[in-house]
């Protein structure tokens, strides 16, 4: 019976071991799986960490890559900037140089060349003095071509001499801009009303320009408004202003006779007579090149839209300053 009893009780613990070894087995498969879990989810981890490097790693190099291709245009650039301003510095002196040649070609030209004209003019006006009775029609007529020739070339010789002295004065004044023109129109007063022509000013500002230069170029531009014009045309003229940025833009207009779009650039070359007749339209050919200089003086820029026979528009530009 006592055996019997210790039996028992060992199956019931053998029973309550197993029992007991079930639910740690279970737990620790639990723990296993949870483990395995982890232990997966710290490799996708891993794995998408290691996949933000590599495409941080690729968008540097590419971005290493931009960079150096940029430094590259970059100095490529400099170099060929670098260049031009040893191009540019070049054509400086040696515009330098041919402006200083210029101006002692234009001293060489109202010293020297004057006194010649002078001893023709002379002696043309002692002939024609002294011998005009026994001279023939045919003579004088030469006489009076030679004389007209020496006053020509006097008149060129002085513009040359003014063109080449353009940029003398440095002093830049304050002016209003509309007081120089109603100057300018007062001065030729005698031509407007003459050829009864009309001129309608704007609003005008008030600029820091060199005043006598500046001046010039309206003088320049009107009276040319007024001399090329069709025959019995009322000349009528058109002078504006506007502000764009840094710089004022001036316009003269007028219903002249025009210009061919092919002589756009050559209009403001110097001693350029763009018309067959001198006859028609008498003039130096030098105005626009004295108001090109000008401008050009004052940094600004100057250009024409033109048609012919509709008349033409003059722009140019002065900075404020």
């Amino acid at each position: 019976m006592e055996k019997r009893k210790k039996l028992d009780e060992l199956i019931l613990e053998n029973q309550e071991l197993a029992s007991q070894i079930l639910v740690a087995h279970q737990e620790m498969t639990d723990e296993l799986i949870k483990a395995k879990k982890e232990f997966s989810f710290l490799n996708e981890e891993k794995e998408k960490q290691v996949a933000k490097l590599i495409s941080a790693n690729k968008l540097m190099a590419e971005q290493l890559a931009k960079a150096h291709q940029e430094l590259v245009f970059q100095n490529k650039e400099k170099e060929k900037r670098a260049a031009e301003l040893i191009i540019i510095n070049k054509e400086l002196e040696q515009f330098v140089f041919a402006n200083k040649e210029l101006k002692q070609f234009a001293y060489i030209a109202s010293h020297e060349l004057k006194e010649p004209l002078r001893t023709i003019a002379n002696f043309v006006q002692i002939i024609n003095e002294e011998y005009s009775a026994i001279l023939d029609e045919k003579i004088i007529e030469y006489l009076r071509t030679i004389n007209n020739s020496v006053k020509r070339m006097s008149i060129l010789i002085n513009s040359l001499l003014h063109f080449s002295r353009l940029g003398i004065n440095k002093k830049l004044s304050n002016v209003d801009c509309k007081e120089i023109i109603d100057s300018v129109v007062s001065d030729v007063a005698v031509i407007i009303k003459s050829s009864n022509a009309t001129i309608e000013v704007s609003e005008m500002p008030k600029l820091n320009v060199y005043e006598i230069e500046f001046r010039q170029i309206f003088q320049n531009l009107i009276t040319n408004a007024i001399k090329f014009q069709k025959k019995g045309s009322l000349p009528k003229i058109q002078i504006s202003s506007e502000k764009i940025n840094e710089n004022y833009r001036f316009s003269v207009s007028d219903n002249g006779i025009g210009i061919a779009p092919t002589h756009f650039d050559r209009v403001f070359d110097i001693f350029q007579r763009l018309h067959n007749t001198e006859e028609e339209f008498e003039g130096k050919g030098i105005g626009l090149a004295y108001c090109k200089k000008i401008v050009q003086l004052h940094q600004g820029e100057i250009w024409v839209k033109s048609e012919l026979g509709k008349g033409s528009t003059f722009y140019f530009t002065i900075p404020i300053i």
